[in-house]
């Protein structure tokens, strides 16, 4: 994931130091945002969509980052304390790897509800046994801890997409105000002697 960020940065700072200078703003900040802003000389609200995208970018670095290196924990202390082969394993046995004490309570629970797929096979690298409930335990934290990261990453991925589509609709915006020709307030007497006060926009098409 981060180098799928980084190679997403490097193609954001090809296209923008890139020299293209025909793409709409609205394409430029669904692109990075505050580019379309900047565009059109509005600098203050490119600064702020600049430094949303920056804390968020940091954000999801440091959750991706740091998830990754607490797994990479909890798999050398499974390794330590419960004699697992880490190799090739899926998140599915990290997650039961904290909720059994060995190998043999897991497949047991299973075969009493009849869930035979999710048996783990003898003497085929799966066996795990804890040397104690706390080092369990322990684990089991680390891997919480390491997977609520993650989760953290993927929604401030959904944030940067967020950030990316609202700029755009901004430049929308600032794109519609300059094509305004002009404002007016028309105040009108009606014959029954009330008053009411028309606004009229004009836009160049």
């Amino acid at each position: 994931m981060l180098k799928k960020t980084i190679l997403i940065l490097s193609l954001f700072a090809g296209i923008l130091f890139g020299g293209s200078t025909r793409l709409h703003p609205v394409v430029k900040s669904a692109l990075l945002p505050g580019w379309g802003e900047a565009a059109l000389q509005n600098s203050k609200r490119a600064r702020i969509f600049r430094l949303v995208e920056v804390s968020l970018v940091t954000a999801c670095i440091s959750a991706y980052t740091f998830s990754g290196h607490q797994a990479k924990q909890y798999e050398s202390f499974a390794v330590e304390h419960a004699g697992i082969d880490a190799r090739g394993k899926e998140h599915q046995y990290w997650v039961d790897l904290g909720n059994y004490s060995d190998m043999a309570s897991h497949n047991e629970e299973h075969l009493r509800f009849r869930e035979m797929e999710s048996l783990y096979a003898e003497n085929e690298g799966w066996n795990w046994t804890w040397d104690s409930k706390e080092n369990k335990s322990t684990f089991e934290t680390m891997r919480i801890r390491s997977d609520v990261l993650g989760m953290m990453g993927k929604f401030i991925i959904g944030s940067i997409v967020v950030n990316h589509i609202v700029s755009a609709i901004d430049v929308l915006y600032l794109t519609r105000l300059e094509k305004i020709e002009s404002i007016s307030l028309i105040p009108k007497i009606n014959p029954d002697g009330t008053g009411s006060l028309s606004f009229k926009v004009e836009f160049d098409l």
